[in-house]
């Protein structure tokens, strides 16, 4: 697999947008990258909301294969926390329309540190739709100083070094709504940057509720420094849903992971061994087509490679218990 590489160093927060202008020869204006044709398409769209403090939104497909590697060195700047919310690639332009389960779920969010060397790759022609804040810890212990005790003890857990910690937390229907009102407001021309700042800290203050009453040990379960690679197994998998999904040993030898390992990381990052995930992916795509493309079953079962209708609707109705037949009537 020919990759494309890119490099990135130093503070994660100031210096990224340039950088990443200068390496795509992307000018940046208005706070926002603009793909440029020859590399791909869409936008990185930065905001810096107070001190301390910015969010970032990715809508962005690449034409090749794509390795980027974040270098850390200590005492380049204050410690980092990066909380990132996916995006489903088919939800955007985004709905603010009442989430299914599943879109909640696609939609969980993952916190960790970035005082360490990570590398993320970006497969060639699938979209990257990420809503990211960033803060440092001084901002994070100033603006939640009511759970100080926990956020502290997080906080040393997350900034341990060479032991990278990410936490991830599925958050509900309400929260899958906020990323979208987000995204959607940031994603226009002009928008008032208290609304963009209001939610950002609603969304902030929702994750950490939820995060600092867990037990320290299940937050160090998390711990992974295969996060990177697990990620792209993830998107890798986005480009399977209509054919069968390739074979575990094919996925761990690509992404330079045991078999064991693989599996074992991937079920901490997304809570689910590979093949539910990939299963309930596939089959949510097949609910989508049914509900608002208005394909027929036997059109869905054959456009996600099923050669029976039959085993279509046996593992639909597994999922969801009811035959997908069963969608046209409500």
């Amino acid at each position: 697999m020919k990759l494309t590489t890119y490099t990135c160093e130093g503070d994660a927060m100031h210096s990224f947008m340039e950088t990443l202008s200068s390496h795509l020869k992307a000018p940046l204006k208005n706070n926002t990258i603009s793909i440029p044709e020859n590399l791909g398409s869409g936008f990185i769209k930065n905001l810096f909301l107070e001190k301390g403090l910015c969010i970032r939104l990715y809508h962005v497909r690449l034409k090749a294969d794509t390795l980027y590697q974040f270098f850390y060195e200590e005492g380049c700047g204050e410690a980092l926390f990066k909380l990132t919310f996916s995006i489903d690639p088919s939800d955007f332009p985004l709905s603010l329309a009442r989430p299914t389960p599943k879109s909640i779920y696609e939609n969980s969010a993952v916190l960790y540190s970035t005082d360490f060397t990570r590398t993320s790759m970006l497969p060639r022609n699938q979209w990257i739709n990420r809503l990211v804040l960033l803060f440092t810890k001084d901002w994070l212990e100033e603006n939640f100083a009511e759970a100080s005790s926990a956020i502290a003890a997080m906080v040393e857990l997350l900034i341990t070094k060479n032991k990278p910690t990410l936490i991830s937390e599925m958050m509900g229907a309400d929260h899958y709504i906020s990323i979208n009102e987000l995204a959607n407001e940031m994603n226009q021309a002009s928008f008032p940057l208290i609304h963009i700042k209001t939610k950002a800290l609603t969304l902030t203050n929702n994750f950490l509720n939820k995060i600092v009453y867990r037990d320290p040990e299940d937050i160090s379960a998390h711990h992974t420094l295969y996060y990177s690679q697990v990620i792209s197994v993830e998107r890798k998998l986005a480009g399977y849903y209509d054919k069968q999904m390739p074979c575990i040993s094919e996925l761990a030898s690509e992404f330079n992971m045991s078999q064991a390992t693989l599996k074992r990381h991937f079920k901490q990052v997304y809570g689910k061994t590979i093949y539910h995930y990939y299963l309930e992916k596939k089959l949510a795509l097949g609910k989508k087509l049914i509900n608002h493309n208005h394909k027929s079953v036997s059109e869905v079962a054959y456009s996600l490679g099923y050669n029976k209708i039959n085993s279509f609707s046996k593992a639909f109705k597994k999922c969801y218990g009811i035959l997908p037949s069963e969608l046209y009537r409500k």
